[in-house]
């Protein structure tokens, strides 16, 4: 397939300006002809009419003098040929006319002939007596035509001219702003692009740049800030394995006690480097990441999740379920939010104090939610709670267990579901996490 040659958009406005200007000019120069053609025509007729009648009574009287007809008609520029037939059969003709009929075409009807001299339109007139024909030069009609041609293809032509410098000094002015954009953008650092007031296109074009060049800025802000915590995360454990793992190459001989204790921290350690980097490979998977949404009776559904759960967590869960709440989700998502949520209340809920489980209907929604009695999240935080390795509470952020990224991999599964999730206040104290289904029939 050919691929189309690149051109500017005053090129673009040029052909499409000279392309209807060559349609204008070509129906005005039909029309002009047109018009003068048969305005031509009809006063060459009335000519030719009055010639004709003045030859047939001329013809009745028997007094034709052809010399006089010559000289009273076309200022004496006679062109035309003259044939008179009386029923007797008797013939007289103009000067040449015997010459002119041997050598005449018929070009169209019994109208119009073609001859050396040009064409001519022919008429007759017949009466009881006499016959007369005529033969009319329209040689003049068809001079005035074309050069009517010729002066309305000058001024278009001239018109044409004009026309595209015109148009390529306004396609220049109108792009300016469009090419100082594309020069910008083409040596832009990250800082905004510079936003013309006129024409309003090009405004409304440069602030939609600038809005996603802010938004690729933050992307590239947050990777770089994610690549930096993930390794901060990393090191830590790794430094602690290596930590200990030096400690039994110098010491386990001398004392033989540590090795347990150290073997035991390195599997602990291990386990939690292990569960962050399958957490990590899940978020850089973002997009990639495939659910299968299905029917799912959410009710029994989370009774059965917070029977798996309990063992595992510390505090005791409260469960409140309306029961036969059906939504289009997927298990393995559900599972890992419902884990989340219930694993970051028991970091920072009390031991003694209880976890609320909560399943309802809201409106056209269903309304998972999991509340716990810890200090709260202030209004300004509750949405960075969900960027990845985020704590709340940064001075105890070594002492809480977990990687931080439970709560972002919920959110991005939430959003897959087309799920809502959100943070609301446990009054006195506390934070409730919510996740909003659309419910199933």
């Amino acid at each position: 397939m050919k691929q189309e040659k690149q051109r500017t958009n005053a090129s673009y406005l040029t052909r499409i300006f000279v392309r209807i200007f060559l349609v204008i000019t070509i129906l005005n120069v039909g029309i002009v002809a047109g018009v003068v053609t048969i305005s031509g025509l009809r006063v060459r007729e009335s000519e030719g009419a009055a010639l004709i009648s003045s030859v047939q009574e001329a013809a009745v009287n028997g007094n034709i003098n052809w010399k006089e007809f010559e000289q009273a008609h076309d200022e004496g520029r006679w062109s035309d040929f003259i044939r008179v037939t009386w029923t007797s059969g008797k013939v007289d003709e103009s000067h040449g006319t015997s010459e002119f009929i041997k050598g005449i075409e018929k070009i169209h009807l019994d109208y119009f002939y073609l001859s050396d001299k040009g064409v001519y339109w022919h008429d007759k007139l017949k009466t009881d007596k006499v016959t007369v024909e005529l033969w009319l030069s329209v040689e003049e009609v068809i001079e005035s035509v074309l050069q009517t041609i010729f002066a309305i293809i000058v001024v278009m032509f001239v018109s044409l001219a004009a026309g595209i410098y015109v148009i390529r000094s306004f396609a220049k002015k109108l792009s300016r702003p469009l090419a100082e954009l594309s020069e910008a953008a083409a040596n832009n650092n990250g800082k905004p692009l510079p936003v013309p007031e006129n024409p309003v296109e090009i405004n409304q074009l440069a602030k939609n740049f600038n809005q996603l060049l802010n938004r690729l800025n933050l992307k590239i802000l947050q990777e770089q800030q994610f690549v930096s915590d993930a390794s901060h995360e990393l090191r830590t454990p790794v430094a602690a394995i290596r930590g200990h793992a030096t400690l039994l190459k110098r010491r386990w001989k001398e004392h033989p006690e540590i090795i347990d204790e150290s073997l035991d921290y390195i599997d602990e350690e291990s386990q939690r480097m292990k569960v962050m980097i399958e957490e990590l490979l899940t978020i850089s998977r973002g997009n990639h990441m495939k659910i299968e949404k299905e029917k799912i009776n959410l009710s029994d559904y989370i009774v059965q999740l917070i029977s798996e759960i309990q063992p595992a967590i510390t505090q005791d869960i409260t469960l409140s379920v309306t029961e036969n709440l059906f939504v289009s989700a997927d298990k393995q998502a559900l599972r890992h939010i419902l884990v989340a949520f219930i694993e970051n209340a028991g970091k920072y809920s009390p031991t003694d104090e209880k976890i609320t489980v909560k399943l309802k209907k809201s409106g056209e929604s269903v309304d998972l939610s999991v509340a716990d009695k810890g200090l709260g999240i202030a209004k300004d935080e509750k949405e960075k709670v969900f960027e990845r390795f985020y704590r709340v509470d940064k001075s105890r952020s070594s002492e809480i267990p977990g990687t931080g990224l439970g709560l972002s991999i919920a959110k991005q599964y939430a959003e897959m579901m087309d799920a809502w999730i959100f943070i609301s206040d446990n009054v006195p104290n506390g934070s409730i996490f919510h996740l909003v289904l659309s419910e199933e029939e």
